[in-house]
């Protein structure tokens, strides 16, 4: 049977995140009842004073991670606006080595410019607000530290 990488990367970035001082970090696990209408709004819940994260972690080969592929996007789109609420999407660009963080306002930006997809190439170019996550390679995952997500937070 293959490897998750996708299971696994949810479990690296849950403890890179519980490396950091002062946090919170809750996993809402995959509804397994076979309920395709009922979906949690994210994989986590962090926190941070005085912010809260809800992050979507997805992983995935190549240059690019299609939007359709963001099936929480809707549910994730209701909380942007809220004081003290973070709302994006994690994704790790395997075949690069990247981390970045999406805010759902970039991916609703995106949407409204008729993207279809978060391209590698997205992270240079100034267009759009896509944060890569300091990282370092290890074996097959990387090391990240997401406390540049605090930072953010901080300067909104």
């Amino acid at each position: 049977m293959a490897t998750n990488k996708g299971k696994q990367f949810e479990q690296k970035m849950k403890s890179d995140w519980l490396l950091l001082p002062d946090v919170s970090i809750d996993r809402l696990y995959d509804q397994v009842s076979g309920y395709k209408t009922i979906s949690n709004i994210s994989d986590f819940i962090g926190y941070h004073y005085p912010n809260i994260f809800y992050l979507e972690c997805k992983s995935h080969e190549g240059n690019t991670f299609p939007l359709s592929n963001l099936s929480q996007y809707d549910k994730l789109k209701e909380k942007v606006g809220i004081h003290g609420v973070r709302v994006g999407v994690i994704i790790w660009f395997i075949s690069h080595d990247k981390v970045v963080y999406v805010p759902i306002s970039t991916i609703t930006k995106m949407k409204e410019d008729n993207k279809k997809s978060v391209n590698i190439k997205d992270l240079n170019d100034g267009t759009y607000r896509i944060i890569e996550i300091p990282s370092t390679k290890k074996r097959v995952f990387l090391d990240s530290d997401y406390s540049v997500l605090f930072d953010l937070a901080e300067n909104e």
